[in-house]
């Protein structure tokens, strides 16, 4: 995601651009030269904001708090509709979920979909050799996935009876509408097999599927990568409110590369 503005004075003119990663880092750079010879800037400024930090179990619960339940909704809000949301691309229910805040001011706007990144990551996990390699790592303070969590995989082959499911082509992006609570109390960093989570029970749709209600065993994880993320206040995680074109300086975590 990126934002540029460009502004003039005479024969100086000025290009910044702010982007914004799949990490949450950010990018802001300025670049001021002469019109009458733009091969040679006068002056050039790169400035970053490295990734946040994972949060603790209060501020992820609010998070929940905050934003879960009406993205849950919304995604349920399609099943028996026979409508497709957005485009009908599985990566549209989180991306027009997380939209949904824009029209109400007096709740903080969340991270917005950025790649396959939803908000704070709380669990990540792959599997290879057809399920006998299963590995992860659980981040962040909360010790469940949560009712309106956001799913993504990648290449996922996942068993259930009587055959498979492949998740992602290459991506594939879910809302989980059930409480997940692992087998065993995760702590922030913690490995954790996908075979500790259990059942995901998510609204999925693609463009060859209506919306429906499906669930994952995600012991039966045999190939791919998944993810799964906490939606969360943009302002109160990243510290800025919104991707602008120029630097806030204010905020104590910027670097001057």
């Amino acid at each position: 995601m990126y934002t540029s503005s460009w502004s003039t004075r005479g024969p100086n003119k000025s290009v910044n651009i702010g982007v914004l990663f799949s990490d949450l880092s950010v990018f802001w750079g300025i670049v001021d030269f002469l019109t009458s010879n733009p091969e040679y800037p006068t002056n050039r400024k790169a400035i970053y904001l490295p990734p946040p930090q994972t949060c603790n179990q209060a501020t992820l619960t609010e998070a929940h708090e905050t934003y879960s339940e009406s993205i849950a909704l919304f995604a349920e809000s399609f099943l028996g509709s026979g409508q497709h949301c957005g485009r009908g691309e599985c990566w549209d229910l989180a991306n027009e979920a997380l939209n949904y805040f824009k029209d109400y001011d007096y709740i903080p706007k969340p991270v917005p979909s950025i790649s396959r990144t939803h908000g704070h990551l709380i669990y990540e996990g792959r599997a290879t050799e057809m399920g006998k390699t299963l590995e992860g790592r659980w981040r962040g303070g909360d010790n469940r996935v949560r009712r309106g969590d956001i799913a993504e995989w990648r290449k996922v082959r996942i068993g259930r009876p009587g055959g498979f499911s492949m998740l992602g082509d290459p991506d594939h992006t879910a809302i989980i509408v059930a409480d997940m609570v692992p087998r065993v109390t995760p702590r922030d960093g913690m490995s954790l097999s996908p075979a500790e989570l259990g059942i995901l029970t998510v609204i999925e749709q693609s463009r060859g599927q209506l919306p429906e209600r499906r669930d994952y065993d995600c012991s039966c994880l045999e190939a791919g990568e998944m993810w799964i993320y906490r939606p969360i206040s943009m302002e109160g995680y990243l510290g800025i409110s919104q991707l602008s074109a120029t630097a806030p300086y204010g905020h104590a975590g910027l670097r001057e590369l």
